[in-house]
């Protein structure tokens, strides 16, 4: 990845990566209001039909948590990082307002952007260890593509902080 991504990013270890930062973000996804979850909401697991409905395929990590993870997962990885820049805060606060729940159990527009800005860590420590592990799922230009997308994520939205926040 080398020159790439953010100089953070190639400086971490991999227990700082995947300990101090993802294990310390899935551990939060039990918090807090819980939704079903896809799992694996990048943009290979989509379809666009016909007539422009758009939905997810590959179901088989579906589960329970905080919408944060599919929040998060899919709009990092599935924008540029300049559209991502661009549009982030309206279409999370777009999210917001879709959610249909009794105003009690709503996040705040501040709650929600604290765990969409925790999120990176999944993304950046999973597309990290698709791109080293050189598995065959993806392949190598879409695994860097994405890795730098969710690395210049990280760095953008203070990911440590957003999680130091969430976690004390």
């Amino acid at each position: 990845m080398g020159d790439s991504v953010p100089a953070e990013i190639p400086a971490m270890t991999g227990t700082e990566l995947f300990v101090d930062v993802w294990d310390r973000y899935i551990g939060t996804l039990t918090e807090a209001p819980q939704t079903l979850l896809h799992g694996d909401p990048h943009i290979s697991n989509t379809y666009v039909l016909p007539d422009g409905t758009v939905g997810f395929l590959d179901w088989q990590m579906a589960r329970r948590g905080n919408f944060s993870l599919d929040l998060g997962c899919f709009l990092q990885g599935a924008l540029t990082i300049e559209d991502r820049r661009k549009a982030e805060r309206d279409l999370v606060e777009e999210y917001r307002d879709a959610l249909t729940l009794p105003a009690d159990d709503k996040p705040s527009a501040d709650e929600i952007w604290l765990r969409y800005r925790a999120s990176v860590a999944h993304g950046l420590a999973i597309w990290i260890a698709t791109l080293s592990g050189g598995d065959a799922w993806q392949g190598a230009e879409i695994c860097l593509a994405l890795a730098q997308r969710y690395a210049e994520a990280f760095v953008d939205l203070d990911t440590r902080a957003a999680l130091d926040s969430i976690t004390g």
